[in-house]
């Protein structure tokens, strides 16, 4: 594939992963990593690389787009301060685990992850109905501890932020309404994808045959290109959900992961 198609294709990843990101309010990585594990593949890169790669990449797209996010639900005020840093340090510690066995699985292995992860966030959106204000919160240190180290390991795995796992299990499990949970979810993302980038990055340095512009299993074309396409894109798309009703959103969103969950099985 010659240069020139290849940064076209990445841009149009870019604008579809921030739309869909924008619209929809997640952080992208659901999105991300399939687009660019695909790209990669179409560009001749072996899919036990390709994958690890996709993840990677992902995290450092959504690093940027989570910290414009969470500085904007911090002044709403929808980030909540109470099991904050425990969510932070255990979601670092777990992205770095998560980045380890990543690059030490079986692609199909992942591929098989990745859709069960999918599958399961489908099953949250349809039966789940969440709390509507946050008068109940569960504020155990030891909860938001356990939370944050399984979304990290999540993170680091899969090359998500983890508020797909995050943000249905703050809602669920200690009872966040479900602005406080986006809020909350955003903010921690920073720190998991800290710490999954940093791990990818160390631990591609002994692996050969990385395409070119590559700093660990960070591509750094298609960081700069998927990015500069994603945030500006995203911008628009959050301004048109507050025109859309949300029970459409929802369904959308509901379509599309399943939709991503039953092509990494391999079934469509």
């Amino acid at each position: 594939m010659d240069m020139i198609t290849y940064i076209i294709l990445l841009l149009g990843g870019g604008c579809i992963g921030g739309f869909l990101a924008g619209l929809l309010g997640v952080g992208g990585g659901v999105i991300l990593s399939p687009i660019q594990f695909e790209l990669l593949k179409l560009n001749g890169v072996d899919p036990q690389l390709a994958l690890p790669m996709a993840f990677a990449t992902s995290l450092a797209v959504i690093f940027i787009t989570m910290i414009s996010g969470t500085y904007q639900h911090y002044k709403n005020g929808n980030v909540e301060k109470t099991g904050l840093k425990q969510l932070m340090i255990f979601g670092v510690i777990g992205s770095i685990i998560g980045a380890f066995l990543s690059t030490h699985l079986h692609v199909e292995i992942l591929e098989i992850l990745f859709g069960i992860m999918c599958m399961g966030s489908v099953v949250s959106m349809i039966v789940i109905k969440n709390p509507e204000n946050d008068d109940n919160i569960n504020r155990s240190k030891l909860a938001h501890s356990i939370l944050g180290f399984i979304a990290g390991i999540l993170s680091g795995l899969l090359g998500v932020g983890g508020g797909i796992i995050m943000i249905p299990s703050l809602t669920i499990l200690l009872k966040y309404s479900t602005r406080k949970a986006i809020g909350t979810s955003s903010a921690t993302i920073i720190a998991t994808s800290i710490g999954g980038i940093i791990s990818y990055i160390i631990l591609g340095q002994t692996v050969t045959n990385l395409p070119p512009y590559s700093i660990g299993y960070v591509n750094i074309l298609q960081f700069v290109i998927i990015a500069f396409a994603s945030v500006i894109v995203a911008k628009y798309a959050a301004n048109l959900s507050k025109h859309v009703n949300p029970k459409i959103l929802k369904a959308f969103q509901i379509v599309l992961v399943a939709y991503i969950g039953l092509r990494m099985f391999g079934i469509v």
